[in-house]
């Protein structure tokens, strides 16, 4: 039966049936792509978005531009490859006081901080303009520490590098730029 159908149509049935394959499988890789494609704009703030957007920059003491990588860096002066003493820092106070319970006692910290930064102004923008998310972010961390931590110069040192992840990862939520190196305190009680 098949050796009939197949003279009557001049092709093999099984070749048409190949070529449909093939056709719906390169359907189907072209529409994944093109999904894709277009997923990874959106995730990354579409096309338009990212153009004519730059990242902050490093500035020198003498006031030049400084090439680091991101990679290099990585937002933290605490990082291996980083020289402090090549950077202008950049001091931006928090206005307030952030005053919390502290984990698992009747006890509380009362802390103001100020945020540094060895990248230009644009880091300090971004501060501005989320800094009720920074806020929020520095309580929640602040929440999640004890009392006898707390009370050592080790565990201050500790909560200064929580508070800055703290900050980065926000900044970097909300712009995809951290940028701040460093956390410092300007009063520091707790009871």
């Amino acid at each position: 039966m098949a050796d009939t159908i197949e003279k009557k149509l001049g092709k093999p049935v099984g070749d048409r049936r190949i070529g449909k394959a093939v056709m719906g499988t390169l359907f189907v890789v072209l529409l994944g792509s093109g999904g894709m494609a277009v997923g990874y704009l959106l995730a990354n703030g579409g096309a338009g978005r990212q153009q004519g957007v730059e990242k902050p920059e490093l500035v020198a003491k003498d006031d030049g531009k400084i090439a680091v990588t991101l990679s290099d860096l990585k937002g933290d002066k605490r990082t291996p490859n980083f020289s402090e003493s090549a950077f202008k820092a950049t001091y931006y106070p928090i206005d307030g006081p952030f005053t919390s319970n502290l984990k698992n006692s009747n006890n509380f910290a009362q802390l103001s901080i100020s945020i540094a930064t060895y990248y230009d102004e644009r880091v300090l923008e971004n501060i501005k303009e989320h800094e009720t998310a920074i806020r929020s972010a520095i309580l929640m961390t602040l929440a999640e520490q004890e009392s006898a931590t707390l009370s050592t110069h080790q565990g201050k040192e500790m909560l200064q590098g929580l508070l800055t992840s703290s900050i980065n990862k926000v900044l970097e939520e909300k712009t995809g730029f951290g940028g701040v190196n460093n956390v410092y305190f300007t009063s520091f009680v707790v009871q």
